[in-house]
């Protein structure tokens, strides 16, 4: 959305200013999805959803500022490498991608599958009905070769499929809503913003280089 609203400003500066003006707003706006991940657990952005395993829990801990420094410095690293790559992989990248077909696609299906009931952990089963769940969400809308209408059931609101935000706000938003209204009243917590330290020595960071380097691998 901020992309959208700053476009027109862009048009009477020079072509590198506003190229980095937008990407300045698409990083922040992914990268800030982080925040709300971390302190109440729901993802502002797709790319947050995985924050929300371990940075939620080191908040409860209180551990909540080691958590932002940890994302902020990923979140540096992952799109400075990605960048860095884009630039000089671009061309030959493009090319590649208009090779694939229905079969790489359907490798890729089965990889994104496999991944998902990776992460689930000792839930295989749930995982793997998770994905499933995911993949016939998205084959709700027109078709993306003859824009045949699946699944709309006679509704033109669906022709384009299910917004991924709604379907964030609903799976995560609404369900840590309802549990916080259920504890409300039984325990108090209180906070002390003077005692949330941002700072992690640069040990810890090194001695978390491989999972920085694992993280980027699986990102680009």
């Amino acid at each position: 959305m901020a992309v959208a609203i700053c476009l027109p400003i862009t048009y009477g500066m020079h072509p590198v200013a506003g190229m980095s003006l937008l990407m300045g707003l698409y990083i922040g706006g992914v990268s800030g999805g982080l925040i709300p991940a971390i302190l109440l657990k729901l993802p502002g952005t797709p790319s947050s959803i995985a924050t929300t395993f371990d940075g939620y829990p080191m908040a409860q801990k209180g551990q909540a500022g080691k958590a932002f420094s940890f994302a902020i410095v990923s979140s540096f690293l992952g799109g400075l490498i990605s960048i860095m790559l884009l630039i000089m992989i671009a061309p030959p990248l493009g090319q590649f991608a208009l090779k694939f077909g229905p079969y790489e696609y359907f490798a890729i299906v089965i990889f994104s599958l496999t991944l998902i009931a990776t992460l689930s952990g000792d839930s295989l089963a749930k995982g793997i009905l998770a994905g499933l769940m995911g993949i016939g969400f998205a084959m709700v809308g027109s078709a993306p070769i003859d824009a045949f209408p699946r699944f709309t059931f006679g509704f033109s609101e669906l022709d384009a499929g299910f917004d991924l935000m709604p379907l964030l706000i609903g799976l995560f938003a609404e369900s840590e809503i309802l549990l916080v209204a259920e504890k409300r009243g039984l325990q108090k917590i209180k906070y002390d913003l003077k005692k949330i330290s941002y700072k992690v020595p640069f040990k810890e960071y090194l001695s978390e280089k491989w999972n920085f380097l694992r993280s980027c691998v699986i990102g680009i």
